[in-house]
């Protein structure tokens, strides 16, 4: 079934700063092409031309680079509201896969969109400009916690932002994501995702049953993770928020 009408696009840019009617109805226009992926679907393949981007309306998905023996690396975990593709708007050729993690919802739509709201609206495009920003801060957060990291602390890091970025403020939420997918996103096998949540578990920090996440101790776990969310946090003091008719008078 096709999610709602609800644009999740329009609310994560509303949560940054307020949004007018113009605004509203640019973004909107990027979810008036609503399709259904099964979990597993590919959305676009490396190689394929980067010609649309997808906005996700519901579920999780990623982008990924697989390796010429196999190995895969996950780049990308997306949640709705996000837009796949952005990081390779530059480019020809799509350098990354993108599939489903979960059944989904995603609005498939032409670059060409992205450049009728750059053209039309300053300030949408500063927003674009931050969701970038904050897409690479926690790429660039990923590699320290792969390279600097132990297992352990790894994935208590992963799993407090999944909880930042999923706005939760219950100390249990929902991780719809196979362990083989968590060992591609923090550089581990699936034997040694196992086993890190089992130590995570024995030093009470967390509790992990029928794929729900609960978190025994958020200070303990943030500690131990050496969690720092100002990578998450952006700031739009500086975008064209002026009104330009009130300016004017």
């Amino acid at each position: 079934m096709i999610a709602s009408n609800t644009s999740c696009i329009v609310e994560r840019f509303s949560s940054f700063t307020p949004l007018n009617e113009t605004e509203t109805k640019l973004l909107a226009a990027l979810e008036s092409d609503p399709r259904e992926y099964a979990d597993g679907a590919c959305l676009a393949e490396p190689g394929s031309r980067a010609n649309r981007f997808f906005t996700l309306k519901s579920g999780w998905a990623c982008a990924t680079r697989t390796l010429a023996n196999g190995q895969r690396q996950i780049l990308d975990i997306f949640l709705p509201g996000q837009i796949l593709g952005l990081r390779e708007m530059s480019f020809e050729y799509n350098l990354s896969e993108f599939r489903a993690l979960t059944n989904l919802v995603a609005c498939p739509f032409p670059r060409q969109h992205l450049s009728d709201i750059f053209e039309q609206s300053p300030k949408l495009t500063d927003l674009f400009f931050m969701t970038l920003a904050q897409e690479q801060s926690m790429l660039i957060e990923r590699v320290v916690n792969i390279g600097r990291r132990t297992a352990a602390e790894r994935l208590a890091h992963f799993i407090v932002e999944l909880k930042v970025r999923l706005n939760q403020t219950s100390e249990q939420f929902s991780l719809p994501l196979k362990q083989s997918v968590i060992g591609d996103t923090l550089s581990l096998s699936s034997v040694h995702v196992s086993r890190t949540f089992k130590t995570l578990n024995q030093r009470g920090l967390i509790t992990m049953a029928d794929g729900v996440v609960r978190i025994n101790d958020l200070d303990a776990l943030v500690e131990f993770a050496g969690f720092d969310r100002s990578y998450l946090e952006g700031h739009c003091h500086w975008t064209k928020n002026i009104d330009m008719a009130a300016a004017a008078s």
